[in-house]
């Protein structure tokens, strides 16, 4: 951990001054902006009060004849060299660029009188006389209007202005008497006032700095001692943290400001950190145990399903069966009698899980050892009731379908202690219809009595469709269940195909109709066909 610290420390130290330093320049480029703007304003309002001041008396310098013969075009340089001498004068003693005279003829406003500006006459320059004003502010112009004394900030054909404009009422009409200070010059004298503040917090900065530094380094080292201690608990195991917890409580113990609590802090999550993971281990282990037990409780489940289709000449049957959960409680079975007629059974165990799937098994077995016996599907049926209401938990119940398949007879005789829709697809008229179901699940009562059950007849192209209610009680995103309409479409549309062909066409729609959300119930179906 020393081998660190210096480096660590002048980083934070050096941040520290950083900070300092930066906050101490945004402080000064606020400072340096406003006063700025407050010098800018402050020597605009000196300027225009001078050139008010100059406005106000400079119409005297110009005589009204002056006015009538340069309108009148008798003025000649001879003559109009004195008055713009005056006017030059003056304008020098004033301090200002330019002072003139501007009037209006004919819509086209001209110089009238002007002064020359200290580069014109280096250069040798003579005043204009009734030179077009080419560039004339919107202000001059309105001022010739309506006679209101304005003030202007504006760039023309000879530069960058503030001016004022003064309206005068002579016997030859209006002209307005104007004075002009470059912007360049006000703004110099706001710069050189604020340079004059920057360079007063620039040399604020150097003390700052230095103690901001020493500063620095004396909050830096108990968090870089803090940063190395947490480093430390990397070890999975934290075996080797007996340097670093030394380190930190004795921050805990010396210091008086926030790394004191952060310290305190640390010792405690570490502590909570160490308990946790010994708990996570633990339950780790024991998930991995579970889940273990439950994969092979789904293999011993699913290995009770039928592995191959049953050998029923001029028939397809097929069936399919998927858990919610890692174990359902949905099952279908078939056997072969004696006979030669086909059980087949489809139940249907209220939820999903371990308890639903161990009610399955034995709900499976209790069939198999009832209906293989050759006799009517009510009291058989009646039998297993009364097996069932045995064993079920209170609330629980199964729903069941069964089914005698006579290959010969081309009927099946069905039975469905609650359990539906039996959808039946009818090759001749290409329509589906519903078979009934014939009173309560099992388990519910002792003794069911079950009502008599139906017979059906399957002609050649016909389909017997037995689903649980996770086909169609599954929803979509938007909350619809895919529902019985739409389970009958798709067996419409699926009947020509083999028996699994079909299941599959039927699971698949409910697939892309419940995209995105996630299987909420055990989903089984049988489907038995007859062939051409």
């Amino acid at each position: 951990m020393s081998t660190r610290e210096p480096s660590q420390g002048r980083s934070i130290a050096t941040k520290i001054v950083a900070l300092a330093v930066f906050a101490a320049l945004v402080v000064a480029a606020v400072l340096a902006t406003f006063g700025y703007w407050a010098e800018t304003t402050a020597a605009k309002r000196g300027v225009d009060a001078k050139l008010l001041a100059l406005v106000s008396s400079a119409d005297a310098l110009v005589a009204d004849d002056v006015h009538a013969r340069a309108l009148g075009g008798t003025l000649d340089e001879a003559a109009y060299a004195p008055i713009a001498a005056r006017l030059t004068a003056v304008a020098d003693e004033a301090g200002v660029e330019y002072l003139y005279t501007c009037v209006r003829r004919d819509g086209v406003v001209y110089v009238e009188t002007t002064s020359l500006s200290q580069g014109e006459r280096a250069e040798g320059q003579k005043p204009d006389l009734m030179k077009v004003y080419e560039r004339v502010p919107p202000e001059a112009v309105a001022t010739l209007d309506d006679g209101v004394t304005r003030y202007a900030s504006y760039e023309d054909e000879y530069g960058r202005f503030r001016s004022a404009f003064r309206a005068v009422d002579t016997p030859n009409g209006r002209i307005v008497v104007a004075a002009d200070v470059r912007l360049d010059d006000l703004h110099a004298i706001a710069r050189k006032n604020v340079l004059f503040q920057l360079g007063i917090a620039l040399a604020v900065l150097v003390p700052v700095a230095l103690v901001a530094f020493v500063v620095g380094r004396r909050i830096a080292r108990p968090i870089v001692e803090l940063a190395e201690g947490v480093r430390s608990f990397s070890d999975s195991d934290f075996s080797n943290d007996e340097s670093s917890i030394a380190a930190i409580s004795r921050i805990a113990t010396e210091e008086r400001d926030e790394t004191r609590t952060l310290a305190t802090a640390m010792l405690e999550m570490r502590r909570e950190l160490v308990r946790h993971i010994d708990e996570l281990t633990t339950i780790t282990a024991e998930r991995e145990r579970i889940t273990s037990q439950l994969q092979l409780a789904r293999d011993i489940q699913r290995g009770l399903l039928p592995q191959q289709a049953p050998d029923a000449a001029g028939y397809d049957i097929a069936g399919w069966s998927e858990a919610a959960d890692e174990t359902g409680g949905d099952f279908y079975d078939w056997m072969t009698t004696p006979q030669g007629q086909i059980v087949l059974v489809l139940a249907d165990v209220t939820g999903h899980g371990v308890g639903p799937s161990l009610m399955a098994a034995v709900c499976r077995a209790y069939a198999r050892a009832t209906l293989a016996e050759e006799s009517p599907l009510e009291p058989l049926v009646d039998r297993l009731n009364r097996l069932v209401h045995g064993d079920v938990r209170s609330g629980q119940f199964v729903t069941f379908f069964a089914g005698v398949l006579d290959p010969e007879a081309a009927t099946v005789r069905i039975l469905s202690a609650a359990h539906g829709p039996i959808l039946v697809y009818r090759a001749r008229d290409h329509r589906v219809e519903e078979s009934p179901t014939h009173g309560l699940p099992l388990g519910v009562v002792e003794e069911l009595e079950p009502e008599p059950g139906t017979t059906l007849s399957l002609e050649p192209g016909d389909v017997l469709l037995v689903v649980s209610d996770g086909f169609f009680e599954w929803a979509g995103a938007s909350g619809e269940q895919f529902g019985q309409a739409r389970l009958e479409v798709a067996l419409l549309a699926a009947a020509t195909s083999s028996s699994a062909e079909i299941i599959e066409f039927v699971r698949q729609a409910v697939y892309r109709h419940t995209a995105g959300t996630v299987q909420p119930d055990d989903m089984t179906a049988i489907a038995v066909k007859r062939l051409a």
